[in-house]
């Protein structure tokens, strides 16, 4: 499987060359992973399936645009814009890729998912945006070949708010590190803060400051391509 991140900001203002698009994954140069920009589309994607609906990773979304391209939409609820989605209630099948989605914490009003993505032998675990998975849900996550996730916040405990006993926003690298890493030898980052954009070649060292002998730690970029 061959895997090119599109987009490695988050919703923020600051940008730098090679760090300036929102949120997409390109599949085999066939599934699209979240629509952060609208030039995503030119690569004419054979489906696109959605993490959740926030605007870095739906641009149509703050336009009030309809988005409705001739091909299979997939998304974890309804959305006004994308008449055409198909609700994903477990597990499905694209075009030969095996999708497991795992509910992920994130925020108050929007459904999120992440997804274990299987073809051919390989497994990819994209999570999207994260204030926290439960591991009671990651539960059916096998060890995978590569583990997508984000870097809002590089300190530990990110930024979590709570109203009355629901948490939502972003967790910390750290955490996810710890979250995660049982579940994979590498790990590639996505969806910087403002944090990251400070001293660029600084905060990629302290993002691999935190690797481990057993686990990979890889600052992703716009246009980085992978294979697994």
């Amino acid at each position: 499987m061959k895997i090119k991140i599109l987009g490695t900001r988050g919703k923020i203002e600051p940008k730098a060359p090679h760090y300036t698009n929102h949120t997409g994954f390109l599949l085999d140069e066939r599934i699209l992973i979240d629509v952060g920009e609208p030039v995503y589309m030119d690569h004419k994607p054979e489906a696109i399936i959605f993490t959740h609906f926030h605007p870095d990773h739906a641009y149509f979304v703050p336009e009030k645009e309809i988005f409705s391209p001739k091909i299979p939409l997939f998304g974890p609820e309804e959305h006004e814009l994308v008449p055409n989605l198909k609700i994903i209630t477990g597990k499905f099948h694209v075009n030969g890729y095996k999708f497991t989605p795992i509910p992920v914490i994130h925020a108050l009003k929007l459904k999120s998912l992440a997804y274990l993505i299987e073809k051919d032998g390989t497994k990819l675990f994209i999570t999207g945006d994260v204030a926290w998975i439960e591991k009671a849900n990651l539960a059916e996550l096998p060890r995978v070949d590569l583990v997508i996730t984000e870097a809002s916040f590089i300190r530990k405990g990110g930024m979590i708010r709570r109203k009355k006993d629901r948490i939502f926003g972003h967790t910390g690298v750290p955490d996810l590190i710890r979250l995660l890493s049982p579940y994979t030898n590498k790990m590639v980052f996505t969806h910087y803060g403002t944090w990251f954009f400070e001293n660029i070649n600084e905060s990629k060292k302290m993002i691999r400051e935190l690797q481990t002998e057993e686990t990979e730690l890889i600052p992703g970029y716009d246009g980085m391509e992978l294979e697994i």
